[in-house]
């Protein structure tokens, strides 16, 4: 029953993440200049995306369940998709993978 809990967990996660990158529009800045803070002003829906994943993979990192063998594969695949959402969301930026795993 945990499994099932936490799929639908990542599941849910991961339509919010379609959901955001399909409906925020790209917004410039008034001065024109391009930051951290003005894309996550821009897109606050991708925002909330990246923290509820993190919640999600903090959660499964502390279960005690391995989720019928699928904890370290869902672990490893929220990784992953924590990390695509920062590309996506910082990607006027030009950061390398290492800039963007260091963003909190």
């Amino acid at each position: 029953m945990k499994c099932a809990k936490q799929m639908v967990w990542i599941n849910a996660a991961s339509v919010l993440m379609m959901l955001a990158i399909a409906g925020e529009p790209t917004v410039a800045t008034a001065q024109g200049q391009i930051t951290v803070q003005s894309e996550e002003a821009a897109h606050p829906r991708l925002v909330k995306a990246i923290h509820q994943m993190k919640e999600a993979l903090r959660e499964m990192e502390r279960a005690p369940d391995e989720f019928g063998g699928n904890k370290a594969a869902a672990i490893r695949d929220t990784r992953v998709a924590i990390h695509s959402l920062k590309k996506a969301l910082y990607y006027r930026l030009r950061m390398d993978d290492a800039a963007i795993d260091r963003l909190p």
